[in-house]
Order: C-alpha cells, then structure tokens, then sequence
C-alpha cells in the first residue's frame, strides 16, 4: 500500500468513527429510564365501577404487557412508574372490566401510543379499532322507516316512529350502494344506535335500537341484536322479518317491556318542543362488547360517541347523512420524566 493509499484508508476511518459518535447509539435520550407517565385527557368521564369499570394504564414492550396502574378519571392524571420505561415503549389506557383485577390486559383498549423523546400522541387508532384503521368519516345514511308493520298497513304505515341504517340515496354516499360502513372494531368492542329525546339535558331519554358489528369490509349488512325492536309490536321481534340492517321500530309494546316515562307510543321521531325544535338526536356510540346482552330497558350509553346527528323533519325516503363528531372521540397526551 503505498502513501496515498494509506492516506485514504485513514480519512475513511476516521469518517466511520464520527458517524459512530453521532448516531442514536450513543444518544442519551435513547437510553433514558422514565419513571412518571403524565396523562392529559380529553373526551374521558368518571366510570362507574360497579357497571363499566375503571381506567388501567398499561405499558408493552417487545410484545408482553404490564400494568402500570389503576386510575380514576381527571383531566390530568400522573403515575409514578417501577421499574422505568424507556423510548419505543407502547403505553395503552384500557377499560378493566367491572370485577376483573387485571392480572391481564383486557379486550377493551382504549388509547394507543409509542413512547417518543419523552412524550406519545394516545388515539383509539390500533386500540379500540383493527390495526390503523381510522373511525370512517362519511359511513353513510341513516333513515325514517318502519318495516315491522309495513307488511299489514303499507308503506307509509308509522315511518316517523322507526330509524334503520341504510343508505335511502347512495348515489349521494362514497360507497354508492345501500350498506352503511363503519370501522371494523377490535372484539373488545361494538357499536350501539340510539334515538335520544331532549340531547344534552338533564331530562334525555336514551332509547337503544341494538348493537352491531360491520362485516370484514366494513359494511353493515346484518340486523342488529333486537332486529325489529322489542317495541316494534312483534312478538318475535329478535328474529322476524327479513331486514338485513340496524334499526328499530317503536310502534307498540305487547311485551310490557319498561317504557321511559313522558314517552307514549307510537313514538314521533319527528317531534318538536314549543319552541319548535326537533327533540330526538341519532347517536352511534362505541360499547364495550361485554355489553351486548344487557336487559331491555336497562341500556346506558358509554362515552365513546363518535356519530350523532338531529333526526329532523324529513319525509320518509329522505336521505339523513351520518356525522363524524370528532369531540366524541377520546386520546390523550402522555409526557414522561
């Protein structure tokens, strides 16, 4: 090798080792043991414990999870950490179910994040829904119908008194054809149709039309868990008919399930109060799935109500857009010392 050679090989050399010196190997940051997790919430309540539960922050890292603890909703909640996390760790905020000790994280994750420089962004993205998948945006119509008795009377019977989920005008939807489609959740999770009277008062009536989940396109093409409607004046309300859609009607109650009071039927979906506003609100909300046989009369929304729209005055065969409300999704801000 003669001196230019030498020259060169030596230049290389000391090339390699500045790059050494300057890559995240040897950067602190990339090594720093944390040992608080700070957590700004939005979009989270108080739970009831007995009924939903309590919030669990967990920790994952190389693909098995640790609790780091039990928390009670606040704006701003700070736990202390032992042993430490470290940049590139997974932090999840998830929902203990009511009774579990949590010995395991449960199906129902919440927020999901990756520990970065000492602070994560926690979204339902790879949570509460399947893989990256985002809640959709624009899923489609809701409508005014009333199929369990169209049969008898003819259509229009008491559309006002009925809400289902297909698109009346889909060449007004992205996906042109009849079928509403949602996110495809994670099995922790389902989603749940209200009709809600006087929205956002301490007087609100929640009435649930049933739980559903979209097939692995994210249509929704199958009745929910009440099909017709426990008020729908059917007897075999679960199983009659040949909808293949969400929905309820509210015409008559053989059954004597509980009605709410201040509510006859059949219901006008339609209705306003004196001062000529429409009273009822259609809600999509996200349940945890441990929900899917509660009682009929006993149903109660969770906080996760990323769809809500007012029915309005529409005729029947109107086409009612379905919303993203943004402000009914919950995440988090996560910073750590």
């Amino acid at each position: 090798m003669n001196a230019s050679d030498r020259r060169r090989v030596g230049a290389i050399s000391v090339l390699v080792a500045l790059a050494a010196c300057s890559s995240g190997a040897t950067d602190p940051g990339a090594t720093r043991a944390y040992t608080s997790l700070t957590f700004a919430v939005t979009g989270l309540r108080a739970l009831d414990p007995a009924t939903e539960g309590a919030y669990a922050a967990w920790v994952s890292d190389g693909g098995s999870f640790r609790r780091l603890a039990h928390f009670d909703y606040a704006p701003t909640v700070t736990l202390p950490l032992t042993p430490s996390v470290r940049d590139g760790a997974e932090l999840w905020i998830a929902i203990q179910p009511p009774g579990d000790a949590g010995s395991m994280i449960p199906a129902q994750k919440l927020l999901r994040g990756v520990l970065r420089g000492g602070s994560a962004d926690l979204t339902v993205i790879g949570a509460l829904t399947q893989g990256t998948l985002t809640l959709r945006e624009r899923p489609g119509q809701f409508t005014m119908f009333s199929p369990s008795d169209n049969a008898l009377d003819g259509y229009p019977s008491h559309e006002e008194s009925g809400i289902w989920l297909f698109n009346m005008r889909p060449e007004l939807t992205d996906q042109k054809d009849m079928w509403v489609r949602l996110t495809q959740l994670d099995p922790g999770w389902t989603y749940e149709g209200w009709m809600v009277r006087d929205m956002g008062t301490a007087n609100a009536i929640w009435l649930s039309y049933g739980k559903f989940t979209p097939d692995y396109t994210g249509a929704v093409n199958t009745r929910d868990n009440t099909g017709w409607g426990p008020y729908s004046g059917v007897l075999d309300f679960r199983t009659d008919g040949e909808e293949e859609f969400p929905g309820d009607d509210w015409i008559s109650n053989p059954l004597n399930f509980p009605l709410p009071n201040g509510l006859t039927l059949p219901l006008n979906l339609r209705e306003t109060d004196a001062t000529g506003a429409f009273r009822w609100t259609h809600v999509i909300t996200i349940e945890p799935a441990w929900n899917k046989e509660e009682a009929i009369g006993s149903e109660r929304p969770f906080f996760v109500m990323p769809y809500r729209d007012p029915f309005g005055g529409g005729a029947p065969g109107a086409a009612r857009t379905i919303t993203f409300r943004s402000d009914g999704v919950p995440n988090a801000r996560l910073t750590a010392q």
